[in-house]
């Protein structure tokens, strides 16, 4: 209902009765589900400070540190990690390998 409400509103053909950005930013249907850093001004202050109810727990903060201390897979080239033991020689030497000829070749 509160939705509606303020459609009908932000529809209005005059715009001298038009809902204003302001009055939009004050109405409950906006302010419902709105994340703490989109709201202005006193509200939101006060809802920032509020260390009673933290917007993440304890065990959410660890286990986000934990996930970020694991050590990532590295970056590959061409199928091979960078840095790996696989040497570049190795890689041109399967390049040598593939047959261009356009004759029907099969391993016996």
């Amino acid at each position: 209902m509160e939705c509606r409400h303020l459609l009908s509103r932000i529809f209005v053909a005059n715009p001298e009765k038009r809902i204003t950005i302001a009055e939009i930013k004050k109405h409950p249907w906006f302010l419902k589900n709105l994340p703490i850093e989109f709201m202005e001004g006193e509200e939101a202050s006060l809802q920032t400070n509020d260390s009673d109810n933290p917007s993440q727990s304890t065990e959410e903060v660890l286990a986000i540190i934990q996930e970020a201390r694991k050590p990532a897979e590295g970056p590959k080239v061409g199928g091979h990690f960078v840095g790996s033991s696989m040497d570049l020689d190795d890689i041109d030497a399967d390049i040598d390998d593939i047959e261009t000829s356009g004759d029907f070749v099969c391993a016996l």
